[in-house]
């Protein structure tokens, strides 16, 4: 059985597959031995329903996609890690134009979190029927 992990996958989201497993006793207490087990693990698999996913990944970070495909209805989830990239800014001194950092301009360095696609799930009919994760 292909299964996936959550490790690293959501880094802006701090809650846990036990958070999530407490705050909804009565999903996880639905779902079969196995399911369970692999939520606790934060896995997912082929055949979980919508609120598997939910408890081992959390919510996806963007509104779920949602289309036809062969004359059946469909949703995608998808999630995101943040990775942090370099970024050089020049800033502007007297008179709104760069004169060097004698004028008070200069170049800065800092650090933008840039969204990068981790994994995705499909479900139909609320069962999820693929996924992919790219640690």
């Amino acid at each position: 059985m292909l299964c996936a992990s959550s490790f690293g996958l959501v880094s802006c989201q701090t809650a846990t597959p036990f958070t999530r497993i407490d705050q909804n006793p009565i999903i996880f207490r639905s779902l079969s031995p196995e399911h369970q087990l692999m939520v606790q693990q934060g896995r997912i698999c082929e055949g979980m329903t919508k609120d598997a996913v939910f408890l081992a990944w959390g919510n996806p970070n963007t509104p779920p996609v949602r289309g036809q495909q062969d004359g059946q209805s469909y949703e995608k989830w998808v999630y995101y890690v943040y990775r942090p990239v370099p970024v050089d800014s020049v800033t502007i001194g007297i008179g709104g134009c760069y004169h060097g950092p004698w004028y008070g301009g200069g170049m800065t360095s800092s650090t933008a979190m840039i969204p990068q696609e981790a994994a995705w799930v499909e479900f139909r009919n609320n069962i999820v029927t693929a996924w992919e994760s790219r640690k």
